[in-house]
């Protein structure tokens, strides 16, 4: 299937319309049923070489992140370090080094987690160096289908009705018996796969309860509209029971993550725009989010033209983890309701990476009077999931899971409390197989229970 514009020949390719041979990737035309029938996405030509050097050349290779980085630390490879990868990106971006399945190995392998970043004497940009060096490699991205978690993950409200209707027809229970999730590649995929309860939100505005003390828009992200429904709602109750009306706008996109971090720069940019028209057309006073990694993207959106060319963008109300927004509000001492319960905090590396992200946990959690809250020990290296990480590297993302589970097996809590979705499902999978009962939850939903609201 094809057509011309101005004289070009394109055709419909991989979930784009990739034009004739030679085509600057910023001439792509990229289909997006969940934004507009047809998106142009005007991604200008970025010089991606000169980025990657001039940032690279901050790194004084000192070798302070190698123990920070959790691909090092179980390889012990160089290339598998963040001044290894530093010097494999500079090589390419120079001229020096050659695209070749080594040096993708070594890139991909990459979590992305930025521990790194906090050893930096330096202060080296590493996330979006990372992410500037896979926009090089696939500058050409837009004709390679998307990984069809991602595809499933583009269209939230009718894949959860897909998922329960798969779950509760009896469908999945045949599958497994069948092993036809494992013939169709996507058996490690269903893995992750709990029952999924009935949709909460049903509505797209929730009015304040009582005298109404501002507005804000929560950003629902795609996987966490699948798989996180009780702690949106949750989420809302808490809010509106605080005296704030909440949007809940149903034409919001994914944050874009997954894109962003595969190198997929245009489609990352549109969806950034996306989101940027459909919250800041809201009047709100903050656009509250649960899932840390979509926050840590979300808040980073005004650095975005650094990668893509283009304007800024820029968000008219401040973006804001739940967890501190909530922490900062006036809470009616009575409303909250006692308990003797202790509870393990999982600190994902988004929430790392966000201001205050972790405090702002601990306040909120601080709210409920005889709660212990302990950080899990050893709480530093990543767990594994890191987005699509957990399907694409699943030898290292299990190798981290068993640490992760093996504090868990150590800690014996009832509940491990985290903030963000994919950290969620990668952990509940490795407690399930493990036989471990250990219920994990977001933040939000320990503080909601123990509320009258």
């Amino acid at each position: 299937m094809g057509f011309k514009i101005q004289g070009k020949r394109y055709k419909i390719q991989g979930g784009g319309v990739q034009g004739s041979p030679g085509l600057p990737h910023h001439h792509t035309l990229y289909l997006s049923p969940c934004i507009f029938p047809l998106l142009f996405v005007p991604c200008p030509p970025m010089n991606l070489k000169a980025l990657i050097i001039d940032e690279a050349d901050h790194c004084v290779k000192c070798g302070l992140c190698l123990p920070r980085c959790p691909t090092y630390v179980k390889n012990r490879n160089e290339a598998d370090s963040p001044r290894g990868r530093i010097a494999l990106m500079q090589g390419l971006a120079q001229g020096h080094l050659a695209d070749s399945p080594a040096l993708r190995r070594h890139l991909d392998g990459c979590l992305g987690c930025r521990a790194c970043e906090a050893a930096c004497p330096s202060t080296v940009a590493y996330g979006r160096l990372l992410d500037a060096g896979r926009a090089l490699l696939d500058a050409d991205v837009a004709a390679q289908a998307p990984r069809p978690e991602t595809r499933l993950l583009m269209r939230p409200r009718q894949t959860r009705r897909w998922l329960r209707l798969y779950q509760l027809s009896g469908l999945q229970r045949l599958a497994r018996t069948l092993g036809l999730p494992g013939r169709l590649g996507m058996g490690r995929q269903e893995r992750y796969l709990t029952p999924l309860p009935p949709r909460r939100l049903k509505r797209s505005f929730y009015p304040a309860r009582g005298r109404e003390r501002g507005r804000v828009a929560l950003f629902t992200g795609c996987a966490g509209w699948i798989f996180e429904q009780p702690p949106l709602a949750a989420a809302v109750r808490l809010l509106t029971s605080l005296g704030f009306a909440v949007h809940v706008p149903p034409d919001q996109q994914c944050c874009g993550a997954l894109h962003l971090h595969r190198g997929d720069l245009g489609r990352a940019r549109a969806l950034a725009e996306a989101n940027g028209r459909c919250f800041n057309s809201l009047g709100v006073d903050a656009v509250v989010y649960l899932a840390s990694g979509c926050g840590l993207t979300l808040g980073e959106y005004t650095e975005l033209h650094r990668l893509t060319g283009g304007a800024p963008l820029a968000w008219r109300a401040p973006v804001e983890e739940i967890c501190g927004f909530l922490a900062r509000q006036d809470w009616p001492e009575a409303r909250i309701r006692p308990t003797e319960a202790s509870v393990l905090l999982h600190e994902p590396c988004s929430l790392k990476q966000i201001r205050n992200g972790c405090k702002g946990v601990q306040a909120l959690l601080a709210k409920v009077p005889g709660l212990h809250a302990q950080a899990l020990a050893n709480n530093g290296p990543c767990c594994g999931a890191a987005g699509d990480y957990m399907f694409r590297e699943p030898a290292m993302a299990d190798a981290l899971l068993a640490d992760q589970i093996a504090r868990l097996r150590e800690a014996a809590p009832t509940t491990l409390l985290t903030t963000n979705t994919g950290c969620a499902l990668h952990l509940r999978r490795g407690i399930r197989e493990a036989g471990l009962a250990v219920t994990v939850r977001h933040p939000v939903e320990v503080v909601k229970i123990r509320t009258e609201c």
